[in-house]
């Protein structure tokens, strides 16, 4: 009897035992079919997201891809952005239009080495020259400090407001076949002619086309004109015809207009600009050297180019080389009878060939680094300059 009461005894606590195993097992196993629920749940919420930012992005693309009117596909820009060195050449050559003010100092020195050979005598048979030989030479030093303002108002429109100063230095030496005289050192500054312009840009650079942009610039007259300076003469030399005052500005109104193109062939950067410069008449005072001879006078018309190649070597660094040449038309003066009449010997054939480093010392702050070589008589003999152009 009492076995069988242990035997039962025992059941129950087997029993009892599965029981209880087999609830903690229903529990834990609804545990787990919630958590699978809400990962599906979440699954879905997630799959939802990813369909409209889908959706977002494709109607994002299709809306870039549309035409503006100025022709441009804004979905077809080069990426990735331009690097620091690039965009320092850009503001050099070209413009940046994603940068609403920039602040550009720059200083450059020009120098000038003329001579002439003046024969005072008679050429006898073509061969023999019975006479005086004589050599005029003069020697310019032109710096030039400006400060440049660029406020861009959006993507296609940009003003500019250039202060410039001038100072030269000129040495005018005269010379025979017996001795040397020099006959005049003179040097002078003042401020020279200020120009604002704007900018329009007619086309933004994709794969098939360049970056194109029209300007329109205006130059007032507000450096020393070159007219009515009287002349310090020596009746010790030949050279007489020294001024008193040295000119820092055209005393004209000058009006220009012109297109610029960049672009962009891995690893290279192409770049090239044409111009059309128009001066109108003034009148003055006196147009001669001092003698009190009043009359109007307009500088010729102006036509030049430019080409370019420069490659972005790093980062930080680009390297450009580029040639410019104008041609300009004879200036016109008033004659006795009160007619404008052409001046000769005024027009000008000017060439040079230069390079260029440009350094990005920070995303905001680049050095440029200019070098020029004069080709042509008219042309300075070299020209160099460093900039400075902060970007806000």
């Amino acid at each position: 009897m009492k076995k069988t009461i242990i035997a039962l005894a025992v059941l129950s606590s087997f029993s009892t035992l599965a029981i209880a195993q087999e609830a903690s097992l229903g529990t834990e196993e609804a545990l787990l079919q919630q958590q699978l629920d809400n990962l599906r749940q979440q699954l879905i919420q997630q799959n939802q997201q990813l369909h409209h930012l889908q959706n977002s992005i494709s109607t994002s693309q299709q809306q870039s891809a549309t035409p503006d009117t100025t022709g441009r596909v804004s979905g077809d820009r080069r990426e990735p952005a331009p690097s620091p060195s690039t965009e320092g050449l850009m503001i050099e050559q070209h413009n940046v239009f994603d940068r609403k003010f920039s602040l550009d100092l720059g200083v450059s020195y020009a120098y000038y080495d003329r001579k002439q050979l003046l024969l005072r005598g008679l050429v006898v048979y073509d061969a023999i020259f019975l006479g005086k030989i004589d050599t005029d030479r003069i020697r310019s030093h032109q710096w030039t400090a400006d400060v440049t303002g660029r406020y861009t108002f959006n993507d296609r429109w940009q003003a500019e407001l250039k202060i410039p100063y001038i100072y030269r230095y000129m040495d005018y030496n005269a010379s025979d076949d017996k001795t040397g005289i020099a006959v005049a050192s003179l040097q002078d500054g003042n401020i020279g002619d200020i120009s604002g312009a704007v900018y329009y840009r007619l086309l933004t650079e994709t794969n098939s086309r360049p970056d194109l942009v029209w300007n329109f610039r205006a130059t007032a007259p507000t450096g020393r004109d070159p007219f009515g300076i009287p002349n310090t003469p020596n009746a010790a030399t030949n050279l007489n015809d020294v001024p008193s005052q040295l000119a820092t500005g055209t005393g004209l109104w000058g009006l220009s207009t012109g297109f610029s193109a960049v672009k962009t062939v891995d690893p290279a950067i192409l770049f090239a600009s044409v111009d059309y410069t128009h001066y109108l008449k003034g009148s003055f005072d006196d147009i001669s050297a001092g003698k009190g001879q009043p009359g109007d006078v307009q500088l010729g018309d102006s036509l030049g180019y430019g080409l370019g190649i420069a490659f972005a070597l790093s980062e930080r660094l680009s390297l450009s080389l580029n040639f410019n040449q104008s041609f300009n038309l004879e200036a016109k003066q008033t004659d006795g009878n009160n007619n404008l009449i052409k001046v000769p010997g005024t027009n000008g054939n000017s060439a040079t060939m230069g390079m260029g480093v440009t350094w990005a010392i920070d995303d905001n702050l680049s050095m440029v680094v200019n070098w020029a070589a004069g080709l042509t008589q008219d042309a300075p003999d070299y020209v160099v300059g460093v900039r400075f152009p902060y970007r806000f």
